[in-house]
This record gives C-alpha cells, structure tokens and sequence, in this order.
C-alpha cells in the first residue's frame, strides 16, 4: 500500500490517463478527490468505491470559481493534501495555426494550460501546510516533436514543461517537488479520436503491438508512472520531464 494515507487531488479522472491514475492510486491506498467535466463517468467510478477513498466533483477547470470550490471541498474531505496530478486535456486536430479561430486557441489554452495555473495555485499552500508534497503535470512528447495540424496543443504541452520546471525551482524550498510527464500515444477517448481524425494509427507509424518502439499504451502504464513520481522512490526526482513515451522521441529526435 504505497500510498497508504496519501491525500491527492486528480483532474480529469473520470476517463482516460486520469482514471486509471486514480484507480491505481485508491489501490494502493491513497483518497483521491477527483475534478473534471464528465461527470456521469466520474460519479459511476466514485460509486465503486466506500467511504472517501474515491470523490468526485463535476468541475469545469477553466472557471476559477470552480476550481476554488473543488480544492476547498478536497481539502475538506481530508483535512489537507500530499499530492496533485493533473491530467485534464483536450487535443484539437487537423488545423494549421491560420485556421485557428480564437475560440479555438483559448479554449485549448484554458484547458491545457490555465487550468493547471490555477490548480497548482489553489493547492500549493495546502502542500506547504502539509510539509511538502509532489505535483505532476501531463504533458505530451508534442513539447518535443509534434505533427501537422495541432498548434495550438503542441504549444500548451510545451508550456506544460516550462512551468513545471519553474514551479520546481520556485517551491523546492517547501519541500515541494514538481515534474511533468511526456506521454506518447495513449489509449484514450481524445487520443484514439485524434487518430482517427490523422487516418488511423497506421498513418503516423503507431501500433498496439507488444513488441513495437512507439506504440499505443494503456492508460494504466502512464498511472504507475505517475504513481512513481508521487512516491517517496522518486524524492530525488523534480525539474523533469519524464519521457513515458514507449520510445516514440527516440525514433522521431
């Protein structure tokens, strides 16, 4: 039980790499409060679960009012927090920085960006009443070497990294670590529609194959990298950006 007692507060949990997040870190022990739009799916999953081992709150995160009152009700819960992940994302597809609307570029910002900001803005003085704490960031191997057609994520995901590494310059005097994630391809709703949208897999060289450099992961196999970077194995470890890619920067760099 790794993370037994642990308190962790968990954005886009109800789907993808941030439900497999939490159902690997309940495992393990920790309470998790969950924070995201899809609130049916976040709510059946808390339903699984007795007592406060597993919470979630409907939560727009790119509403400040929001934001505050899902980190005030977690802190709440549990009397404080030890942890952040935050996974919420969105990833628009298939249109080149020209025919990007505002619309388009803000929503992807707020989402991808800001409502990080504002997470880790609203948690870090409960991480420092804790003594300390870790965060992790998902961004995406798109910070590094990206594909046509997604500006405006490759842009936030990079922006993802800069500030993880600052806020880990920033907050180490806390005790507090920091650390994003490179993902690679994942089997998530946003990532296999994406794919579909750039003509399958097989179009951008990807595979589920077991044996493949870069291939599709499951959900779980980013969760117990992230659990890694939660637990105390990894207190040497803030400023980074773990690649957790399947090998997919090493055939593209």
């Amino acid at each position: 039980m790794m993370f037994a007692g642990k308190r962790i507060l968990v954005t886009g949990a109800a789907t993808g790499i941030g439900r497999a997040t939490a159902e690997h870190l309940v495992a393990q022990g920790a309470m998790v409060f969950g924070a995201g739009l899809d609130g049916e799916e976040g709510k059946a999953l808390a339903a699984r679960y007795a007592g406060d081992k597993f919470i979630f709150r409907e939560t727009d995160l790119t509403r400040e009012i929001e934001v505050r009152a899902a980190v005030a009700e977690a802190a709440e819960r549990f009397g404080g927090l030890d942890a952040v992940v935050n996974c919420a994302g969105i990833y628009p597809t298939g249109k080149r920085l020209e025919e990007l609307s505002d619309e388009d570029w803000d929503r992807t910002v707020a989402v991808n960006l800001t409502a990080i900001f504002r997470i880790c803005r609203a948690t870090l003085p409960l991480l420092r009443a804790a003594g300390g704490g870790s965060i992790v960031n998902i961004a995406s191997v798109h910070a590094d070497a990206t594909v046509p057609g997604v500006p405006a994520y490759a842009a936030t995901k990079a922006a993802v990294v800069g500030l993880s590494r600052q806020m880990a310059l920033d907050y180490a005097v806390d005790r507090i670590r920091v650390n994003a994630v490179l993902v690679g391809s994942v089997a998530t709703r946003m990532t296999l529609d994406g794919l579909e949208a750039a003509g399958g897999a097989e179009a951008l060289g990807l595979s589920f194959e077991p044996n493949r450099i870069a291939r599709i992961a499951n959900p779980s196999e980013i969760a117990t990298a992230i659990g890694f970077l939660i637990s105390d194995a990894s207190s040497f470890v803030t400023g980074s950006a773990m690649q957790v890619d399947g090998g997919l920067l090493a055939r593209l760099l």
